[in-house]
């Protein structure tokens, strides 16, 4: 689309790859390695991207992990890590990307939430509380964010085939998530839409949308169609 790139993570090994690919495809990729619940990395990492490109255009926060565990068994330090990446995180890369484009009063923010973010699932709820509290800082932002002409895009995607499920995090007490989802190329082509289109927020997939309205309407319903569909999605581990 004739976009720089800056690539974000904190292993620049994995980054790498990626870069080749934009590059080998006619574009001009960036690699910063950073962890984005580090302030002084992330300062220091968006810094490093206006010397090199002279601007930001678009913010998108994507970063996120999974928990799944009970809340009786929850720990602190695990649900911690969680905050400090899916919530501080964006935040702390929004704040340092503000002035720049409030400056040039242009830019768009797009945060990734999830679907999770409107309606909670038993077993995620540090995950879930990190997604609603994303939703919320997105609305709030969106407002300040209007008299200078910067868009505030929210993404609600569906379960994503990544390696989100992979993680020490994900398998706590000997619990997985098993179930199939949009592989990253569709989200990405429906993020790069809205932002096209400037859109408020989407929620990808029928059924999320589906998922979103019943819980506004009937609740208690969709309290119990979770209950009975958890048991097909969550597998024990041998």
């Amino acid at each position: 689309e004739g976009a720089r790139l800056a690539l974000v993570a904190r292993t620049e090994e994995r980054l790498r790859p990626v870069a080749d690919a934009v590059e080998q495809a006619g574009g001009t990729a960036l690699v910063v390695p950073a962890d984005v619940s580090d302030r002084d990395q992330v300062n220091a990492m968006v810094e490093t991207v206006i010397d090199a490109f002279g601007r930001i255009d678009i913010l998108l926060n994507n970063a996120g992990i999974g928990l799944l565990v009970s809340v009786e068994d929850m720990e602190s330090a695990d649900l911690k890590r969680v905050v400090d990446v899916n919530l501080y995180g964006l935040i702390w890369c929004t704040q340092a990307v503000l002035p720049h484009m409030i400056s040039r009063r242009s830019g768009q923010i797009i945060n990734v939430s999830s679907i999770v973010g409107k309606r909670a699932m038993p077993y995620m709820s540090g995950y879930c509380l990190s997604k609603f509290a994303v939703q919320a800082f997105s609305d709030s932002l969106r407002i300040e964010m209007a008299p200078h002409d910067i868009d505030v895009i929210v993404i609600c995607p569906t379960r994503t085939a990544t390696e989100f499920g992979d993680t020490e995090l994900m398998q706590k007490g000997g619990r997985r998530f098993d179930l199939n989802g949009m592989t990253a190329e569709s989200v990405a082509r429906i993020i790069l839409r809205a932002s096209r289109k400037r859109k408020r927020e989407v929620i990808i997939s029928l059924g999320s949308k589906a998922l979103n309205l019943c819980n506004n309407l009937v609740p208690g319903l969709v309290d119990w169609a979770i209950k009975i569909a958890w048991g097909r999605f969550a597998k024990t581990m041998k």
